[in-house]
This record gives structure tokens, C-alpha cells and sequence, in this order.
């Protein structure tokens, strides 16, 4: 075989260089590049390529090892991938808050067993509270662990199959498992979107592509002509081009969808394989290149620093993404320089080989060790850190952390369960609080004002789902709730004859956001339907939001630098917000249904603020916390403030103005 494929290649550093510069710029703002993530796709297929090229040229002449294979990818990949993770979890340490550094700990073992994809498939925190993804700093070695895994099946594989049945036997094999592959991805898509992205099976069609080029090329050689070769490369460019600029990664990702990206930078290889062409030429240019042979450093570095000061300052500013990207680019320079060629190198000495292994083994035990710690090390923190930290952890858990709040899946025994009811517990509960994790927040403050009157008040709360009646919620909910969403409010419209008041609240906003067509049709079935059970009906309306709101901004500013918390938690107040406006509206029409609001205990007409003191009112953006609903109730009822529509629960006869609340 004399494949230029098997020859240096200028033009594929350049597809590296398209790559890597794909991922980073999505990374710093999605909205510049929508389709950047897809620069995974295309490693795998530059991957997939040279692998095949390497093995299947030295198999064919008897002379492939699979312990040369292996150590030319240990050199290859593991020195700089263990320096990035085990200095990422160093800096972690000193950097993070003890819960992070030890989620971090685990995925840096993860990361060093080459099985990082694995354990974000089965770990990553997507809850609706979760923090985001942006701010894990070992998330993209996900594609590292796919790579690896692919290296450790693939080899044997080819091997076999060349021995059993010659190439025609390889080629047909991989065009059998790619085919698998893309149509698994995409049956996986909706029932574990998260498999489908992170694992080999729906991720090993791009890598087998690659593959099949190498093969394809080797066979075509001479036959296409120059005119032919331009051609491959017209349309992969146009594959890549078109993939970058409309692939969104909302819309379901990998799938058929990741063929386009996948068969692009395929083409792009093919053309360069079979002749010299325009687009060759163009990825072939030194400043391309350049950026082609620092990728894999580049690729490594970039996520752990931007996740980093996401995780300290969220969004990037001018200066900070300034800063990001000097870092980034002094980082990669010297993990090329000193770490990816020196160990390259065929001549690696014995002491190079060890290190090798020492540092993996390294970053296992010290990963160990900060577990065992529970991510504090004293010697790394400030002085006093565990006590502050304490003072500042206290009360900032979400409502549902309260021992009388039950916001959970559907379980219809908790409309009978004690430990449903706060208030005034020597007395049956006349009130019935029901929604999602906007009407939990309220139990805090509710209890308050229940304790004030003698009152008892039973809550049974369905996480991420609309009070709606019949189907209505199952266009507002995820799979798993379509089910349990409706049978939630056809329970809770049932008991709401044993009592004398509903309180019914939910995240309004986001539900409004999801299905403005609808939402208002919903809403007027909604109240209806609350209108017709006869009770005195009274809507939690939607507290205000504070998109930049980082609760555990106080904790992190014990270690982190020029952390301006207060202003992440100070938002102008610019009157009531409209989807409150309209269910006030709709309210006012009907009959014994009104609304309350905590927002004048929050905002003043000017600003509006997070914090109440050092309590901290929010446990997130759009949800009180345990300690922020309590002290809210204690404000409104010390002050006086007490909403119109709450001031008297404990009275079935209670005749309260349509719409009317405290202001």
C-alpha cells in the first residue's frame, strides 16, 4: 500500500484545525458558531481514518503489534491528557467549593480509566436543579474515553476480520456496525438522549467512517481524476459548511443528523487522499496547520478554563473571554512544547515511559484522597474556610428541603400523609397548596402566615408539572411525567372538596414560554375548572427572577477572587411581569378565585433583591429557598403585608375581590 493517506498530510492538520476552532469558538457563544460542537464529529472521523490506515497498512504486511499499537496512543494521547486532568483537579481543589471538587475528583478518575463518557452518562447532575454543564471542567474529556474505547475493539476487530475474509470482509464488517451505529444513535435519541451522545455504540459509525475512507481511497487511487477529487472536496466542504452553521444541538444530537458533519469531513479526507484539490490547498495553508498540530492541546485546555471562570463569574465578559483566551493559548504552546512532543517521540527514554503510568496512577490516588477528604483540604483553603462556609450554606437549600414540603413525583398516599401539613399541626388542614416547584417554594412562607392564623395547610406538589386539567400538561412536560402529570391534578381536583381553600401555584413563565399559542386557553380551562369546585380558589403568582443569580456565589467568593455577589443578585424592578398581569386579569372575571404576589417584599419599585440581610430569599434564579420562604412569610406578617387573598384561610365563606391582592 502507497496510499497518500499513509504519507504526512498537511490538508488533514488544517481539518483538525477547522475542528478544534469549531469546538472552541461554540464553547466561548453558542450563538456564533450553532453548529461548532460538530468539530467532535470531525476528530472522530480524522481518528478513524488514520487508525485504520496505520493498522490495516501494518496488518497487511505482517507486521501490526498490538503492543507497539498501544503505546504509540499511550504516548500519543495520555501525557498531556493526564497532565491536563490531574492539574484541572489541582486547581480545582483550591478553586472550587467541596461538593464540586469532589464531583470533580470522580470524573478525574473516570478520565484517567478512559472512561469518562461512561461515568457522565450515568453521573452528570441534569436535574432541574442542576448547575450547568458549562461549569464541569473535565465534561469534554467525554470524547477522549470514546476514542480510547474504540482503540481497545477496533484493532482486534480488523485484525479478525482480515484474517478470516481478507479486506472485503473488514470493509463489509464496518459498513455493517457503522450503519448500526448511526441508526442507534438515532432510536436512542428520545428514550436516552444522554447515551446517544456520550457512549461508543451511537458515536462508533463516525470513527468506522473514517474507516471506510482510508479503504474506499486505497481502492480509488488514480481512478477519480483531478476534476473528481475536486468535486469530493466541493461537497464535503459544503457538508461542513452547511453542518456548522444550521445543526442545532437542541435538536437532537448525534442521529442521521451527525452523517452530514461525519460524511463531510470524510469527503474532505477522500479529495485530499485521491489528488490535489482547492479545498487540500486551502486547509494546507501554515497558519491551518499550525493550529492542526497544537489541537489536541487546544482541545484539552479550552473547556477546563472556560469552565472555570463560568463556574466563578458566569457569562463571559469582553475582558474575561480576553483573559480566557490568552490562557488558553500560553497553556496549549506549552503543553505542545514540553509535554505532547517530547513523549511523542520513538526515542522516549525509561524514565519518560514510567512517568507515564506514575501519573495515572498519581491522579487516581490524589483523586482518592480529595474524596476521602470530602473536597476540603485545610492546607489548600483560607483560613476560617469550613466555619464561613458553614454560616453561609445555612438556609440556602431549596424549599423542598423542608421536612413538611412534599414537591415530588406523583404519589397519591401524600394527600392523606402527615408529614404533608405545616402550620398550626393541632388542627386538621383546611387548605390545600397544589403545583409544581413554584407553589413548594411558597410552603415556607405560607407557614408562616398559617402559624399566624391557627391554621393547618397540606401541600403535595408535582415536580415540572402544570396544574392543568385532563391532558392539558402533557405538552408542557418531559416523557416521564406524561402519565403522572394529569393523574396528579385529577387527584388533587378530587380531594379539593375536603377543604375550604386551594392555593394553586406553578412556574407560569416558563410554562407560558413553552407554548405561548396555548398557554392562555390552559390557563382560562384552569380556572374553570377551579371555579367550578366551589372553593375559594386563591393563584400563587409568579415570583420575581434573577436570571444571574448564583446561590452559591457567597460560598465561592471565600476563595475566589473579585466576586461581585450582590450584583448578581440585585435585578431592576420593572413592575409586574406580563404573564402575572394576565392570569390577574383572567381572575378577576371569576368568581371566588384571586392572587396573591410576594414580589413587595422583594421589590421596592426600583430594584429588586435576592437577599434579605445575609439570608438569601432565592435557592436559584426562579425558585425561594427553604430559608428565604420562611423568612418572607415572618416579613409579611410582622409588616403587615399579608396578601388580601391570604388574610383569612381559615373561613370557607371568605368573600375576597376578584383579581385583588396585597401590593
Amino acid at each position: 500500500m502507497h496510499n497518500k493517506s499513509l504519507s504526512y498530510r498537511p490538508d488533514i492538520d488544517g481539518l483538525r484545525a477547522i475542528a478544534v476552532l469549531a469546538v472552541v469558538i461554540f464553547h466561548f457563544n453558542k450563538e456564533w458558531l450553532p453548529g461548532g460542537f460538530v468539530g467532535v464529529d470531525i476528530f472522530f472521523v480524522i481518528s478513524g481514518f488514520l487508525i485504520t490506515g496505520i493498522i490495516a497498512r501494518q496488518v497487511a504486511t505482517g507486521t501490526f503489534s498490538f503492543g507497539e499499537f498501544y503505546r504509540r496512543r499511550v504516548r500519543r494521547i495520555l501525557p498531556a491528557a493526564l497532565f491536563v486532568t490531574i492539574s484541572t483537579l489541582l486547581f480545582g481543589l483550591v478553586f472550587m467549593l467541596p461538593d464540586d471538587a469532589k464531583v470533580l475528583s470522580r470524573s478525574a478518575i473516570a478520565t484517567t480509566l478512559s472512561v469518562a463518557n461512561i461515568y457522565f452518562w450515568k453521573s452528570l447532575d441534569t436535574s432541574y436543579f442542576a448547575a450547568s454543564s458549562d461549569t464541569v471542567p473535565l465534561l469534554h474529556m467525554w470524547s477522549l474515553g470514546v476514542e480510547e474505547q474504540f482503540y481497545l475493539l477496533w484493532p482486534a476487530l480488523l485484525l479478525i476480520t482480515y484474517k478470516l475474509g481478507g479486506r472485503a470482509l473488514t470493509v463489509s464488517t464496518a459498513v455493517v456496525l457503522a450503519i448500526a451505529s448511526f441508526w442507534y444513535g438515532q432510536h436512542v435519541l428520545i428514550s436516552d438522549p444522554t447515551f446517544a451522545y456520550y457512549m461508543l455504540p451511537s458515536r462508533a459509525g463516525e470513527l468506522l467512517l473514517g474507516g471506510l475512507v482510508f479503504f474506499a481511497c486505497d481502492t480509488l487511487k488514480g481512478k477519480t481524476g483531478r476534476i473528481g477529487a475536486q468535486a469530493i472536496g466541493v461537497v464535503g466542504a459544503a457538508l461542513l459548511v452547511w453542518s456548522l452553521a444550521f445543526i442545532r444541538e437542541t435538536a437532537g444530537f448525534p442521529g442521521f443528523i451527525s452523517l452530514a458533519p461525519s460524511l463531510g469531513a470524510a469527503l474532505i479526507i477522500a479529495s485530499g487522499s485521491l489528488g490535489q484539490t482547492a479545498v487540500g490547498t486551502v486547509l494546507s495553508i501554515r497558519p491551518m496547520v499550525a493550529i492542526g498540530l497544537v489541537s489536541f492541546s487546544l482541545y484539552l485546555w479550552h473547556w477546563p478554563v472556560l469552565a472555570f471562570y463560568r463556574y466563578a463569574y458566569a457569562d463571559l465578559s469582553l475582558p474575561g473571554g480576553a483573559l480566557c483566551l490568552a490562557i488558553m493559548v500560553v497553556l496549549t504552546y506549552a503543553s505542545y512544547k514540553f509535554i505532547e512532543v517530547p513523549f511523542r517521540s520513538t526515542n522516549t527514554g525509561l524514565t519518560k515511559t514510567a512517568a507515564i503510568p506514575a501519573l495515572a496512577l498519581l491522579t487516581v490516588v490524589f483523586s482518592g484522597v480529595v474524596l476521602q477528604q470530602r473536597g476540603l483540604i485545610d492546607s489548600l483553603a483560607p483560613k476560617n474556610y469550613r466555619e464561613n462556609l458553614t454560616a453561609h450554606r445555612d438556609g440556602a437549600q431549596p424549599a423542598s428541603a423542608a421536612v413538611y414540603v412534599c414537591q415530588v413525583a406523583y404519589k397519591p398516599a401524600l394527600f392523606s400523609d402527615g408529614k404533608c401539613v405545616f402550620g398550626d399541626m393541632n388542627k386538621a388542614p383546611k387548605v390545600l397548596l397544589i403545583g409544581d416547584s413554584n407553589a413548594a417554594h411558597f410552603a415556607g412562607y405560607l407557614s408562616q402566615i398559617a402559624k399566624s392564623q391557627g391554621i393547618a395547610v397540606r401541600n403535595v406538589e408535582h415536580s415540572a408539572c402544570p396544574p392543568l386539567p385532563g391532558n392539558r400538561s402533557v405538552k408542557y412536560v418531559r416523557q416521564a411525567y406524561e402519565t403522572s402529570c394529569p393523574a396528579y391534578y385529577a387527584k388533587a381536583r378530587e380531594e379539593m372538596l375536603k377543604y375550604d381553600t386551594i392555593i394553586v401555584g406553578a412556574s407560569w413563565l416558563s410554562y407560558q414560554a413553552q407554548n405561548k399559542s396555548e398557554f392562555a386557553n390552559d390557563i382560562d380551562a384552569l380556572l374553570d375548572d377551579l371555579q367550578a369546585s366551589g372553593k375559594n380558589v386563591v393563584v400563587a403568582l409568579k415570583a420575581p427572577t434573577f436570571p444571574a443569580m448564583d446561590r452559591q456565589c457567597p460560598g465561592k467568593a471565600l476563595k475566589i477572587p473579585f466576586l461581585d455577589c450582590s450584583s448578581k443578585a440585585i435585578a431592576q424592578d420593572r413592575g409586574e411581569m406580563g404573564v402575572n398581569l394576565q392570569i390577574i386579569e383572567k381572575a378577576a372575571g371569576r368568581k371566588n378565585i384571586s392572587t396573591f404576589s410576594v414580589r413587595d417584599l422583594i421589590c421596592d419599585g426600583s430594584l429588586c433583591r435576592a437577599f434579605a440581610g445575609n439570608t438569601p430569599l432565592y435557592y436559584d434564579g426562579g425558585h425561594l429557598s427553604r430559608a428565604g420562604s420562611e423568612t418572607l412569610g415572618a416579613l409579611a406578617v410582622a409588616s403587615g403585608k399579608v396578601p388580601v387573598a391570604l388574610r383569612n384561610l381559615a373561613q370557607s365563606d371568605v368573600t375576597v375581590a376578584a383579581g385583588e391582592r396585597a401590593r
